[in-house]
């Protein structure tokens, strides 16, 4: 994924800290999708047209920087499944549409999944983790409530359906589709079979 050598805005001194943080987030974001994990510090810097230290000003480590990428992230999923939540579609589709968003970024830009790994015991990252699974768990509850979604499944269902379409992403291009298509299958709720006419006489 070719990516600008300066993400926009250029002028990196116009920034305040908080910009500074979140431009350096999306030049992270973007040089780990193109170069994966083991890109240097320098290439992120270079790519948002900052100095090492102004870098290192924001984020101590590279663990540091991923950390908060990561929390970004989940921070957008726990943002995305709180709008279904609302969405007047009802939750079952909403659920399944927050599903394919969630699940299309993966497919183009696996950073989450790639460094959840590796940040997995940071304090912030298990904070948003656990914020973002309530938040999905109050979807998957108005969706069981609908009568749509199966009784028994949870936000780890969910993270089961990402793990295989990210496998199945690696296998084959463009397989996560199916394997999204075959895990809502299995998470919504099969409608009763109608009762069986009674023979005459």
């Amino acid at each position: 994924m070719p990516i600008p050598s300066q993400v926009a805005p250029a002028c990196w001194s116009e920034l305040d800290a908080e910009g500074k943080r979140a431009h350096l987030l999306r030049a992270a974001g973007a040089v780990f999708a193109r170069d994966g994990l083991d890109a240097p510090m320098p290439a992120i810097a270079a790519a948002a047209g900052a100095g090492m230290g102004s870098v290192y000003r924001q984020f101590a480590s590279k663990h540091e920087l991923l950390a908060a990428l990561v929390v970004e992230r989940l921070k957008d999923a726990e943002d995305g499944a709180d709008a279904a939540l609302a969405n007047s579609d009802g939750p079952w589709l909403a659920l399944v549409g927050l599903l394919w968003t969630l699940a299309e970024r993966q497919a183009t830009d696996d950073v989450l999944g790639e460094a959840m790994a590796t940040v997995s015991a940071h304090p912030a990252v298990q904070q948003a983790l656990a914020s973002t699974s309530l938040a999905l768990e109050r979807l998957l509850a108005a969706a069981r409530e609908e009568g749509r979604l199966r009784a028994d499944a949870s936000s780890l269902d969910l993270r089961l359906l990402f793990a295989a379409t990210r496998a199945a992403g690696q296998l084959e291009t463009g397989a996560w589709r199916r394997m999204l298509e075959l895990g809502l299958d299995a998470l919504e709720r099969t409608p009763p079979a109608p009762p069986r006419a009674r023979p005459a006489g």
